[in-house]
C-alpha cells in the first residue's frame, strides 16, 4: 500500500509539441509570466500599476535525429533567411499517480539563441532552447 499523500506531488513528467510535432526526449521545460510594474506615489505609500506582461522560458532536451531536424528545419533555416516563423509550443505537465494534467499553449515565440552543434566524448548530446513569447493560453 502506497503513501497517498505522495501521489499529490508532480515529479517532472511532461510532453512538448513544437509546431504540432511532438518533441522527444525533453529533459526540462519552463515558461513564466514576467510582469512590468510602474510605482506611483499615493500619499505616504506607493501603488503599483501593471504596465505590461511578457513571457519567457526554455526547454532542454537530449538530442536525437528527430528533434535535431525539427529545430534545424523550422528555426535555423528560416532565421538564416531573415524570416521569423510563427512558432508555437504546447506543453503538458502531468501527475502520473493522480492522472491530473495541465496544458498551456505558447504563441508568437522568438528564440534567443540556437546551439548549432555541441558534443562531448562519451556523453549524450543535449541542447537548450531559451525563448520569449507574447501570448500564453491555459488549455
Amino acid at each position: 500500500m502506497g503513501n497517498s499523500a505522495s501521489n499529490n506531488y508532480w515529479t517532472g513528467n511532461g510532453n512538448l509539441w513544437l509546431e504540432d510535432k511532438e518533441f522527444e526526449k525533453i529533459k526540462s521545460f519552463e515558461c513564466k509570466a514576467v510582469y512590468e510594474w510602474e510605482d506611483v506615489p499615493n500619499g505616504l505609500t506607493t501603488d503599483r500599476v501593471l504596465m505590461g506582461i511578457s513571457y519567457e522560458g526554455s526547454f532542454s532536451y537530449r538530442k536525437t535525429d528527430k528533434n535535431c531536424n525539427i529545430i534545424l528545419d523550422l528555426i535555423f533555416a528560416e532565421y538564416a533567411k531573415g524570416n521569423v516563423p510563427d512558432v508555437n509550443i504546447v506543453s503538458k505537465a502531468y501527475n502520473k499517480a493522480s492522472g491530473k494534467t495541465q496544458r498551456i499553449k505558447i504563441t508568437n515565440i522568438t528564440f534567443d539563441e540556437l546551439m548549432l552543434q555541441k558534443w562531448e566524448e562519451k556523453s549524450v548530446a543535449e541542447g537548450e532552447m531559451p525563448f520569449k513569447a507574447s501570448f500564453v493560453e491555459i488549455l
